[in-house]
């Protein structure tokens, strides 16, 4: 399963353990890419903002996975999970129509 995954700073972040612990977030962000479960990053133009396409079995495998992540797991990040589906909807085209 593909999930969209948006990870934001958190307004409660304390940001000097974030800079703290940022190279430890980004070594471990790194070992989820090269296991193939982070598919793509990105960045945004919010510079508290990544994006990441991961391939889980469910989501609650990839939250466990995400939870690997220290500045997550600290709080310092907070974590949306969008589940994504083949789009369908071209299907309709060449149906019969109703």
């Amino acid at each position: 399963m593909k999930i969209l995954t948006i990870i934001e700073l958190a307004a409660s972040a304390d940001v000097s353990e974030v800079r703290r612990n940022l190279n430890a977030e980004l070594r471990e962000s790194w070992k989820l890419f090269s296991e193939d479960f982070v598919r793509e990053a990105y960045t945004t133009d919010d510079s508290g903002r990544v994006v990441f396409v991961l391939e889980a079995i469910d989501r609650a495998a990839a939250e466990t996975e995400l939870r690997r992540l220290p500045l997550v797991k600290l709080g310092y990040f907070s974590v949306r999970l969008i589940e994504l589906r083949p789009f369908s909807n071209w299907a309709r085209l060449f149906s019969e129509p109703v």
